[in-house]
């Protein structure tokens, strides 16, 4: 069966969704731990614009990062069969992961209209938004992709939708997530995403290659 080119396209919302929020944190481009109050505020006042188109790109990205988790669950449902629980709980991992990025920027992106506003923002406003921002993209975003990822290893090792080995390798980062060493592990985890997206994008466009063209009679 032929699919529609927004279905045939879908998988790549994943690699939009990276892109959009890795650009978004590029125009940012801070990324101090917990720095002083004093510090934050400066930053965000004197970079309001900055800080606030670099937010709303990347919060943007949830959307992307919704679409694609509808394209991963389809594809693992599809080899899981049944009632499709842990694909189920795969696309819950994802909107939920998108949930936790959109707020999070959006926190940031509160702060830097505050900051760009007469008065502009308090030491204290500013650092509230700004560890906030961290901590949910750190914490939350962390362990909502770790169901994302954890659900489709389990599937991969089971059924073979991905590669064994991948799904071996995807659970480590699962696990990796949920560790005090999250904010690393996320970076293996936007390689997978990136990964997966491709993947899927490619493996239907062979699929439909390969089904042939019945020819009227």
């Amino acid at each position: 069966m032929n699919k529609s080119r927004i279905e045939r396209l879908a998988p790549l919302s994943g690699l939009v969704s990276v892109v959009l929020v890795v650009f978004g944190a590029i125009v940012i481009s801070n990324y101090d731990y917990l720095p002083a109050a004093e510090k934050v505020a400066e930053f965000l006042n004197s970079n309001p614009t900055r800080v606030s188109t670099g937010a709303y790109i990347s919060s943007i990205s949830a959307f992307f990062l919704i679409w694609f988790s509808g394209s991963v669950r389809s594809a693992l449902i599809e080899r899981e069969g049944g009632t499709g629980r842990l694909s189920t709980v795969a696309f819950g991992g994802g909107v939920a992961a998108a949930a936790a990025m959109g707020t999070s920027f959006t926190a940031i992106l509160s702060a830097g209209l505050r900051a760009g506003a007469p008065g502009g923002i308090s030491p204290i406003g500013a650092v509230t938004m700004f560890d906030f921002w961290g901590q949910v993209m750190g914490q939350m975003f962390a362990i909502s992709l770790a169901v994302l990822i954890g659900a489709t290893a389990v599937i991969s090792i089971r059924t073979g939708v991905f590669p064994t080995w991948f799904g071996w390798v995807s659970a480590l980062v699962a696990i990796g997530l949920l560790t005090p060493f999250a904010y690393f592990i996320l970076f293996f985890a936007v390689v997978w995403l990136l990964v997966v997206s491709i993947w899927l994008y490619i493996k239907g466009r062979s699929e439909e290659d390969a089904t042939p063209v019945v020819e009227p009679a």
